[in-house]
């Protein structure tokens, strides 16, 4: 069987069109599971409550489904857009630093530029996101000063008790890239050019080895609630795709008919809710989602150059809104609070309304209208480089 490596296994095109579907589950996601409670169907991000994943299961097969199942479904499902940009960053750093040609760099100087990168990205959102979230009078800690200059730092995720600290809103995954990027850079980087064929074999294991270790970790904690909590605000867990990323990266992926693709791309949601059935299997969920997705953007791929261009149109709104998708990460908690009590305060108090799909359709307008302008706004200044061994 052939085995896809590169631009073959994905293009960038592709890999926009998966960044789209990543940017939209969770944004989707962060407003659905912020509206009532008692109807809406919570998830399994942070800890696994068998609860949720039951109600989940009786909504999806005791007769219950409903006009409101896109909801149901990008509250319970919609987080796993996480995992897909975890995978793509690794599969993408991979390509960007591990070529003959890519310009080499010391692990500070690595790690510099991206911290620089991050807090570019980050740094207008979270100001604008902390007067918005002032205005609506939401709780702070009583030291709030320490843990925005930790937010600044983009270190509050290694603060103790980070779902408590995090200010505000997702901005805490920023925190979590950085740690990414500093493990790959120490442990993953350094195997990539190993000459000695004694020693190749590292070029597989260290990126195998945080995958299973961030799966071991995890295991004998199905009742620590709040230690698996903390793990999966940092790096620990996020190994596991992230890692995936940079093996299918290195090694590539078998070359699949379209059958076969469609037939992963559409199963995956039924796995997926299989899997959330039990803690141990909801430990690999991220690895179903990611099956799925890429087999998903593979099926619009073709060998005729007219057919592709027709598939190409056809992914256009998705590949778009990929592009967009750092800025619209940025400026979506900032839109989602003031919505958020508008359909409270406006919209019924009990139960689902079909207003709320409106609510939604505004929702990403506006996030998406201010994601152009803040890219507009960023390409004013210029963006971080990074400096080479060659270039101090």
């Amino acid at each position: 069987m052939t085995t896809l490596k590169g631009h073959d296994l994905l293009s960038k095109t592709q890999c926009n069109a998966l960044r789209g579907v990543a940017i939209l589950s969770i944004v989707i996601h962060n407003f659905c599971h912020w509206l009532n409670p008692k109807v809406i169907i919570l998830e399994n991000e942070f800890n696994y409550n068998h609860p949720f994943s039951q109600r989940m299961w009786h909504y999806l097969t005791g007769g219950n489904i409903d006009m409101y199942l896109p909801i149901q479904f990008f509250s319970f499902f919609g987080h796993y857009g996480v995992a897909i940009f975890l995978f793509l960053s690794g599969f993408g750093l991979v390509r960007k630093y591990e070529g003959k040609r890519s310009e080499k760099s010391t692990a500070e100087q690595f790690i510099i530029y991206h911290w620089k990168k991050l807090f570019r990205l980050m740094l207008l959102g979270l100001l604008v996101g902390l007067f918005v979230h002032a205005v609506y009078d939401f709780f702070y800690p009583k030291d709030w000063i320490k843990y925005f200059i930790a937010q600044l730092l983009l270190i509050i995720n290694v603060l103790k008790e980070p779902e408590l600290n995090i200010m505000p809103g997702p901005f805490w995954f920023f925190g979590l890239m950085l740690e990414v990027y500093v493990i790959y850079r120490i442990f993953i980087y350094p195997t990539h050019n190993i000459k000695n064929q004694e020693w190749k074999w590292l070029r597989w294991f260290i990126p195998l080895a945080l995958v299973i270790a961030a799966w071991l970790i995890q295991e004998p904690l199905m009742k620590r609630h709040l230690f698996i909590r903390y793990l999966r605000y940092n790096a620990v867990v996020a190994m596991l795709p992230f890692a995936t990323g940079v093996l299918v990266a290195r090694y590539g992926f078998p070359h699949l008919p379209k059958l076969a693709l469609a037939t992963v791309s559409t199963t995956a949601i039924v796995a997926l809710m299989l899997v959330n059935l039990n803690f141990h299997t909801w430990l690999w969920g991220h690895l179903v989602v990611i099956a799925g997705s890429v087999s998903f953007v593979k099926l619009f791929e073709a060998k005729n150059a007219t057919i592709q261009h027709r598939l190409n149109v056809a992914i256009k709104p998705l590949t778009w809104t990929g592009a967009l998708s750092a800025y619209i990460f940025v400026v979506h908690p900032i839109v989602r609070l003031p919505l958020y009590f508008e359909v409270m305060w406006g919209g019924p108090k009990v139960g689902l309304s079909l207003q709320f799909y409106l609510w939604i359709l505004i929702y990403l307008a506006i996030t998406m209208l201010l994601a152009c302008g803040y890219q507009y706004y960023l390409e004013l200044y210029p963006a971080p480089k990074l400096k080479t061994i060659n270039n101090e």
